[in-house]
């Protein structure tokens, strides 16, 4: 299964779009920050799931702060990141995780790409998909286990 996570697209919906249609995955996640540009998505590719979590710019959003969803006999956790204060240190996140008995965690916030096995846990953080350095994340989940890739917007 190809999963395209997204996060902090802040307003630039183009290169996900783009990207989406170059890869055409199972599955798209958004990690929050404008996650009313995850209606793009849902627009240009009607046939593909999406999940979206909102962020800290994302007021009156109605989407939740969390999901936690089963993939591929993978636990995922997605979160935008802010409330687990990610800028400062992954600590928080990891615990809530754990917690939560995530094998795969997804968060954003820092906008920076970031992807490390830490105490059992996929940490991922696809970048931003619209300020700076524009990139998302391409996780891969079959019966052998769990791959992720960073790809430029």
């Amino acid at each position: 299964m190809n999963v395209l996570v997204f996060s902090d697209s802040h307003g630039n919906t183009e290169p996900m779009v783009e990207i989406t249609r170059q890869i055409k995955p199972d599955l798209i996640l958004h990690c929050g920050d404008h996650d009313r540009d995850a209606l793009a998505l849902t627009e240009a590719f009607p046939q593909i799931p999406l999940r979206v979590v909102r962020g800290n710019c994302d007021l009156g959003s109605r989407n939740p702060l969390r999901d936690t969803f089963e993939l591929q006999g993978q636990r995922l956790v997605m979160t935008h990141g802010h409330q687990q204060h990610v800028k400062m240190s992954c600590g928080p996140l990891l615990q809530m995780g754990a917690a939560a008995g995530a094998n795969i965690l997804l968060f954003g916030h820092t906008h920076k790409a970031l992807y490390k096995i830490v105490q059992g846990i996929h940490l991922i953080n696809p970048g931003s998909a619209g300020i700076g350095k524009q990139s998302c994340a391409l996780l891969q989940l079959t019966d052998e286990g769990v791959t992720c890739a960073h790809l430029p917007l």
